[in-house]
């Protein structure tokens, strides 16, 4: 069997296998955030997106042996990634703090500084409102705060950071190389992704990708609609192969109307 056919009860079971013979009692709480818990898990594609909670902040011994975990667990189980932040219970039960410094995973690494991007507002959201519980109390119980206008502030500053630069770099390659191809999964990720937060940013929800996308061919112009459902494709085929300059440039005028548009209505 391809390793990546491995389905989410199976690998959320081989990682809790492993880290409680490596570190007994550590974690606590096991969440499924992310696509799953949205309804968009795609085999061989997804990445499973956790949120794990330890009694106490995690300490460098404790990070340490982690990092004895996650060897143990690529071993045995490379894919799919298991990411996430290693929260304590506290965390859970204040606005996430930019900057807080708790073990993280992302693409099946562990890290340790206050670079974690899933602590955000949309995470907490995600998990009080759609997170499956694998360990620990039931998510929707354990009082995490869900301030919409938290939400909305910090897809706001997203779009005008990190989705402005994305939107002229992916531009500016797309006119320098008017021949070249794109891997699908950038494709889906910067056609749809971005449509996410206009979604946060009008509604005060959350979405999955493929969510985005058929909440894009709703508001966004017809223009946009072909860019937006080849996304739609792709995704639901694996973000397998590449895609033509031409959808990939599509998509990067796709990011500033979402840019142009919330910024219009903040």
């Amino acid at each position: 069997m391809n390793e990546q056919s491995i389905d989410v009860a199976t690998a959320l079971g081989t990682y809790l296998e492993v880290v409680d013979a490596t570190a007994p009692g550590l974690v606590e709480g096991l969440y499924v955030v992310g696509s799953y818990a949205l309804g968009d898990w795609v085999p061989d594609t997804s990445d499973i997106d956790v949120v794990v909670v330890t009694a106490e902040p995690a300490t460098d011994d404790d990070y340490g042996t982690l990092r004895t975990v996650h060897a143990l667990l690529a071993e045995q189980q490379p894919l799919p990634h298991i990411d996430g932040p290693y929260l304590a219970w506290g965390d859970l039960w204040v606005e996430p703090a930019t900057g807080l410094h708790r073990p993280w995973t992302l693409d099946g690494q562990l890290h340790h500084d206050g670079d974690c991007f899933e602590i955000n507002p949309i995470t907490w959201y995600t998990l009080a409102t759609y997170g499956v519980t694998v360990r620990g109390a039931p998510a929707s119980t354990l009082g995490i705060p869900t301030d919409m206008e938290a939400r909305v502030r910090f897809v706001v500053e997203n779009l005008k950071t990190y989705w402005t630069d994305l939107a002229l770099d992916v531009g500016a390659v797309c006119e320098r190389e008017p021949g070249r191809a794109f891997a699908g999964e950038s494709f889906v990720w910067s056609a749809l992704g971005a449509l996410r937060l206009h979604f946060t940013a009008f509604t005060g929800g959350v979405t999955s990708k493929r969510g985005a996308g058929e909440y894009g061919l709703q508001v966004a112009p017809d223009r946009f609609h072909p860019a937006i459902e080849a996304a739609l494709h792709v995704r639901a085929n694996g973000e397998h192969g590449e895609v033509p300059g031409e959808l990939m440039a599509d998509a990067a005028a796709l990011i500033q109307w979402v840019i142009d548009d919330t910024a219009a209505a903040s």
